[in-house]
């Protein structure tokens, strides 16, 4: 799989989003050529974001050119929804660097109880627990950063709700996991991140009755388009969801993970898992790696469609139930999946002898090989004749891909986070130092092929 970052129109279209539907307040700025004493504009920025941070209130912006900053707290700070306070990076090279001179160290950038805010863009590396933390407040939004490498998790929310945490990256983290949304905060959406590398999950929900205040449910969570690989060799799932009630999980990719794959469950949360809907998600489990998808101690009805479920370990590979109620509670079906154990893992069944019961009747089986055409280095989209093509049961609300490609091209949806064609453009890694541009489309197309220095 290969990233692309247009640098070049970053600062423009930062600029061309900054101010897409919210009232203005005052705009200011922090460099690392600043300095506290100045007024905080363009041409007198300030020098730390701790003091920016001590200033701000409801519509304002704060604008972050390069330099490397003090981490800091946001106390008690409140927006509106048309006049968020933002913090948007508009420069390269900012990093928020890890502090021994607050009260609390141990979170680089810590907001608490604060509504409607948005960090945009920031960075963190090394945090003596968590790159950024979210206490308490709601309608906290974080997204365009990178947490790198810290000792705990690259970013930690407890009691928040309805967060929105888009478009980060979270790796290396020391001891635990990539994201962690925690104890009671309702309706989060963690939506196209790039978790992975982490010691622990690459995205934890843990409800955790045990921490008060909070019903030890989280319900009303949206996991979708996220990338999660290379996490787990500590336990904890590539997407671990403990307490989580009635929420969506769909279209990610997930693949090379040691631990196990989606785990729905409940240790801490106050109840086990129901409304949960499992849509469009491929799962590659690395061959030491556990069950890619798991229903243990439900409470209530689930919702299993249109997913690729794969595991290099041969006894784990599949569809993990707990036991008969979490069966009988588990509605799945429009699957690739080759097997599926009943018990905890005791009893093993292949999809013909699961399908002789009357489960996953529209279900298939197919290997890596026969699906993909390039795992090997990380390419997940369907092979032209895929057993995954055209296989897929159409959804309400699901209407697009991992990348926002339309599902329904052919028949119908294809298995899995990605849609096949018609029309489809992709540069893949398919070997040593070879990449394939692949154009996909049926007669009467015309493909246009342009080369510049950019």
């Amino acid at each position: 799989m290969i990233r692309f970052c247009l640098l070049r129109v970053l600062p423009i279209l930062l600029a061309a989003h900054l101010f897409n539907g919210a009232s203005f307040g005052g705009i200011f700025y922090v460099a690392g050529t600043g300095s506290d004493t100045n007024a905080g504009t363009q041409a007198a920025p300030w020098r730390e974001l701790r003091t920016a941070a001590a200033r701000v209130s409801a519509g304002d912006s704060v604008l972050i050119k390069q330099g490397n900053f003090l981490g800091f707290d946001l106390i008690s700070k409140t927006g509106t929804m048309t006049a968020p306070i933002v913090f948007r990076v508009i420069d390269f090279n900012v990093a928020v660097v890890p502090t021994t001179d607050r009260a609390d160290n141990r979170d680089t950038i810590h907001l608490i109880d604060c509504a409607y805010v948005i960090l945009d863009g920031l960075r963190t590396f090394k945090a003596n627990r968590g790159g950024l933390r979210v206490e308490g407040g709601h309608h906290v939004t974080i997204r365009n950063g990178t947490f790198g490498n810290d000792g705990y998790w690259g970013i930690f929310t407890g009691f928040s709700d309805d967060l929105l945490l888009e478009n980060n990256e979270c790796f290396g983290s020391t001891n635990e996991h990539g994201i962690y949304v925690s104890n009671s905060g309702d309706r989060p959406t963690v939506r196209g991140n790039y978790c992975h590398d982490n010691r622990g999950a690459g995205i934890q929900l843990n409800a955790d009755l045990n921490i008060q205040p909070g019903d030890g449910i989280i319900s009303g969570a949206l996991i979708e388009n996220n990338v999660i690989y290379n996490n787990g060799v500590g336990g904890g799932g590539a997407i671990n969801l403990d307490g989580v009630q009635d929420s969506v999980v769909r279209n990610n990719l997930l693949f090379n993970n040691h631990a196990s794959g989606i785990i729905c469950f409940q240790i801490d949360g106050a109840q086990g898992p129901r409304g949960m809907q499992i849509l469009h998600n491929t799962i590659d489990m690395a061959s030491d790696g556990r069950w890619p998808l798991n229903f243990l101690q439900t409470t209530g009805s689930n919702f299993v469609r249109n997913n690729i479920i794969l595991g290099r370990n041969i006894f784990r590979d599949g569809l993990r139930f707990g036991s008969s109620n979490d069966v009988v509670n588990t509605d799945s079906d429009y699957n690739v999946v080759n097997g599926f154990t009943p018990d905890d893992g005791f009893t093993r069944f292949s999809l013909s002898q699961w399908q002789a019961q009357g489960r996953e009747i529209h279900s298939t089986t197919g290997s890596q090989a026969a699906l993909f055409p390039g795992t090997s280095f990380g390419s997940f989209r369907l092979a032209t004749n895929s057993v995954g093509i055209d296989r897929g049961q159409l959804l309400p609300g699901v209407f697009t891909d991992i990348e926002g490609s339309a599902r329904i091209s052919g028949a119908a949806p294809d298995l899995g986070c990605y849609e096949s064609g018609p029309v489809s453009v992709s540069i893949e890694k398919i070997g040593a130092g070879v990449v394939q541009l692949q154009l996909r489309g049926g007669p009467g197309f015309t493909y246009r092929l342009d080369a510049s220095e950019d």
